[in-house]
Formats: C-alpha cells, sequence, structure tokens
C-alpha cells in the first residue's frame, strides 16, 4: 500500500502564501509552529509539522521542502533575493494566479475546515508586517510555549517542541477524506490536472464518443 501523502500541508502552504507578501522560509515555518501551538492547546490539528528546536528557534525541514516542490510544479512564485545583512540569497516565495486558481477549486473543502483555518487567518492578520527575523524574535519572547509550556530557550536543541500528532482525540482535524485526498491527487499534479481538464473541455465542448455500451450502461 503507498504511503499516504500529507497533502493536507501542502494545501496550508498554498493557503498561507496567498494571505501574506513575498516571505521566505523562515516566516514560513514560525507561522507554521505558531499556528500549531494555538491549536495544540486547543486539543485541533492542522499542519502535521514535527516541529523541534533548532538554532532559529522551532524549525521543520519539510516545510521549505514543501515550499521548494510546489514552486518547482509552478504552484507559486519563487524568488532568489539577495541579502547584504547575511551575504547570502535566500529563496522568497509569493502567490501567482495558479496559487489562486487551486484555492478557488478547494474552495468548499476551505469552507468544511473553516473554524480551524480562523485561527491561521487570525495569525496572519497579526503578523502580516513582520519578516523572519521579527517573527523569531516573537517566538523567543513567549514565556509560555510548546507541548511543555515554557520559553523557547529553555527547549533542548533538537529537542521536539511540536508534535500535533500527540493530541490523541483532537476537537476538530483539518483531514481529507477520501475524495478530497483523490482530487487534490489529481489538482495538484500538473500532468494529471492538464489531463483533467482537457477532459472537461472535451464534455463541454461535445468532443466526446459514447458507445452503444457506454449508454445502455447509463
Amino acid at each position: 500500500m503507498a504511503k499516504r501523502i500529507p497533502y493536507e500541508n501542502l494545501i496550508l502552504n498554498l493557503y498561507l502564501i496567498d494571505r501574506i507578501r513575498a516571505r521566505g522560509n523562515m516566516f514560513v515555518v514560525k507561522m507554521f509552529y505558531l499556528y500549531e501551538d494555538i491549536l495544540f492547546q486547543k486539543e485541533m490539528i492542522g499542519p502535521l509539522y514535527k516541529m523541534h528546536r533548532d538554532n532559529y528557534g522551532p524549525f521543520n525541514k519539510e516545510v521549505c521542502q514543501d515550499l521548494k516542490a510546489l514552486a518547482k510544479n509552478g504552484f507559486l512564485r519563487q524568488d532568489l533575493i539577495y541579502y547584504d545583512e547575511y551575504d547570502a540569497f535566500y529563496n522568497l516565495y509569493s502567490a501567482n494566479k495558479v496559487t489562486r486558481l487551486f484555492l478557488n477549486d478547494i474552495q468548499e473543502l476551505l469552507d468544511e475546515n473553516r473554524i480551524i483555518l480562523d485561527y491561521f487567518d487570525n495569525l496572519v492578520a497579526h503578523f502580516i508586517d513582520y519578516n523572519g527575523k521579527a517573527l523569531k524574535k516573537h517566538v523567543y519572547s513567549l514565556k509560555k510555549t510548546g507541548m511543555k509550556q515554557k520559553r523557547m530557550r529553555d527547549y533542548k536543541m533538537k529537542e521536539i517542541i511540536i508534535d500535533p500528532l500527540e493530541t490523541r482525540s483532537p476537537a476538530l482535524k483539518f483531514e481529507l477524506d477520501d475524495d478530497w485526498y483523490d482530487t487534490i491527487e489529481i489538482l495538484l499534479d500538473p500532468e494529471l490536472r492538464a489531463e483533467f481538464q482537457n477532459a472537461i473541455n472535451d464534455v463541454r465542448t461535445g468532443n466526446v464518443i459514447f458507445h452503444d455500451r457506454d449508454l445502455n450502461a447509463s
């Protein structure tokens, strides 16, 4: 049996990026951490990133990998920006037309999960003007955070700070059922999406030949 892909994480990445200005990995990771922290305290599950303490605070490299994969497949815009302060290049991600088309296609799913997504929206509204560095500073200013409800600096390096799946009986969980899972699998695959769209267009334009057995079956 094939391993289940956590499409929920990819959806939430696109949902977040669509609501902010161009931002890099640090900002996105910290936003996911704050989101997971809020949901954990409320016994809910949204994204499934297990966050550990890194030199830059809570971190999970899978967030960076997911952003890069989404950009590679055209779902996000990716810009390489040079920062004098760090003497290094960094990726900045922003929404494009494909981002918004995808989110429009799954609006029903988003509506079904509005309670959980509202917490994300509130975070975005509060931190919309922050950059990654400022958001990291905020995380370190919290007196209680994570599963053990202590300061970030009191967690050991590489220690797990948040594991969403430690919420054993969540009150709410952002989770795709089988039908939505299959739909998202198509929508997130550029080739499958193109084939699917071509099939829809063929039906709409009448460019389809029905055989007798197809008509009899109906």
